[in-house]
């Protein structure tokens, strides 16, 4: 990964995370209830589909990587930090795992 996408990467972390805390008021709510702490997290990932689910990925500061899907209003996550693999899929991972 050169200097240029590590770059873009961070900044569409900063701004992911930045939207959840402050505009995707619904989500932020479903964290809350799962008892992770909004504060310690960064949304390193997220989208939706055609049928109104919504999925991503958390970073903790515990260094966790938390897989999420929401689905009829319920928040399922599904902890992905051992699965190395998983970094091919979502290589804003490794970014923030060096640089957060």
């Amino acid at each position: 990964m050169d200097t240029k996408e590590i770059e873009l990467y961070k900044e569409e972390i900063l701004e992911l995370t930045e939207l959840l805390n402050e505009e995707w008021l619904d989500l932020k709510e479903l964290i809350k209830e799962s008892n992770l702490n909004i504060h310690n997290l960064l949304l390193i990932s997220y989208c939706e589909d055609e049928n109104d689910r919504e999925f991503g990925v958390f970073f903790t500061k515990e260094r966790k990587v938390i897989r999420f899907i929401v689905q009829d209003k319920k928040l399922q996550l599904e902890d992905i930090t051992n699965n190395k693999e998983i970094e091919i899929e979502f290589p804003q991972i490794k970014v923030a795992r060096d640089f957060f």
